[in-house]
């Protein structure tokens, strides 16, 4: 009988926990070793399956790409560094877009994933527990090893609750060799039904916007609020990485006021930016997904950012178009929404509460305080537009 192709990702937790000395010599020389058994007893079983290494810790990085090249998946492993706290949310979500990628290209195959680490995934912004269920979603099977996880309960052990959500193994594991013994175990491949193998285009690309995660708002990043205040003084200033500047080009704010950064490797970048990079972007389909310039992490930005299509002097309107479609209906928010909390008002650049007066562009879906936009109009060098899409205010 033919065996079915069966791609693996195996994640390793890189954070610096995984240098004590409960495993001989550490943990992570053990895991290293443990794995190369997973490997090569996986490529004995059937020479045309690949491997792909992600590492997590305070930032999910792809190792390897998918390669049938055993030599090369080896060589990986070797080059293993530890150092950070551990961000299994990001791990995960960077090997479901990678699972993602290869669905899109090859189509019909099985793919599963291997996760080896300690189990406590204090330095994730991303929830595990919600890629995990994205990962059962695409019929992908998570098999967790976790090492030292004595005493754990299952509610406290995230490992154990993703393979169990995935309809995987998991085992606990206390010494080297007992971990090498069950990575080689777990190397025979996975009974998978051929309509769960087989990819359906469409549903894949749907699956984009949901594996694709939030960009953080500087609150969101910082554990205290010195950083906050830094910012919001000026004293310090972040550059987004898309524009190269602190002053957003759409909205005039600093940083701080619609500053955001990638939740995988902390890059800021402005909403706005980050709107026009998604809408021109042609590796990812929709208008409000792309990928991090620096990391290729999946982001997306808010629909109502998503809207604005043209850095403010980068279109040189024609007198036509100006005359045929120059204005743009303001209309009054009734419902404070998520949308409207993680807005910032571009004359004054702050929140909105929730007792405010908000106006809202029906064109590029900027949000006003009612008082702003006032002042906004009255002042002469406005000349009543939007400060964002440059539309003739109408009310």
């Amino acid at each position: 009988m033919e065996l079915q192709l069966e791609d693996t990702i195996i994640l390793i937790d890189t954070s610096r926990s995984m240098f004590r000395k409960d495993f001989d010599p550490n943990r992570i020389s053990a895991a290293k070793k443990a794995i190369k058994d997973f490997v090569i007893s996986k490529n004995q079983i059937d020479d045309r399956d690949q491997f792909a290494i992600v590492t997590f810790s305070s930032e999910a990085k792809v190792l390897l790409e998918m390669t049938s090249y055993i030599d090369d998946v080896l060589d990986a492993i070797d080059g293993i560094e530890i150092g950070g706290t551990s961000g299994l949310g990001e791990g995960l979500a960077v090997a479901l877009q990678l699972i993602v990628k290869e669905i899109q290209q090859l189509g019909e195959k099985g793919y599963r994933m291997l996760i080896i680490s300690d189990g406590k995934a204090w330095g994730s912004t991303i929830d595990p527990l919600r890629m995990s269920k994205i990962a059962q979603g695409l019929k992908v099977k998570i098999d967790c090893v976790g090492l030292s996880e004595l005493g754990l309960s299952y509610r406290d052990s995230v490992l154990e609750r993703i393979s169990s959500q995935t309809g995987g193994e998991y085992r606990k594991i206390y010494d080297s060799r007992s971990l090498s013994d069950a990575l080689t175990e777990l190397s025979s491949k996975k009974e998978i039904s051929p309509s769960a193998r087989k990819a359906d285009s469409a549903a894949v690309g749907a699956l984009l916007e949901t594996i694709a995660e939030d960009l953080l708002r500087p609150a969101d990043l910082s554990e205290d609020q010195s950083h906050l205040v830094d910012l919001l003084i000026g004293k310090e200033k972040s550059k987004c990485i898309i524009c190269f500047q602190d002053i957003c080009p759409i909205c005039h704010g600093p940083f701080y006021s619609c500053g955001r950064y990638c939740p995988n490797c902390k890059s800021p970048m402005h909403l706005h930016c980050a709107a026009e990079w998604a809408s021109a972007s042609k590796a990812v389909s929709g208008d409000n997904v792309f990928r991090c310039t620096r990391c290729y992490f999946l982001l997306k930005v808010p629909a109502s950012y998503s809207k604005i299509k043209t850095l403010k002097g980068t279109h040189h309107y024609s007198a036509t178009e100006l005359q045929e479609d120059d204005t743009a209906l303001f209309v009054k928010v009734n419902d404070f929404s998520d949308e409207l909390a993680a807005a910032v008002d571009p004359i004054c650049h702050s929140i909105f509460d929730n007792e405010e007066n908000v106006y809202q562009c029906t064109n590029c879906g900027t949000f006003y305080h009612a008082e702003c936009l006032d002042k906004w109009l009255e002042d002469r060098a406005s000349g009543g537009a939007c400060r964002v899409c440059g539309k003739k205010i109408t009310l």
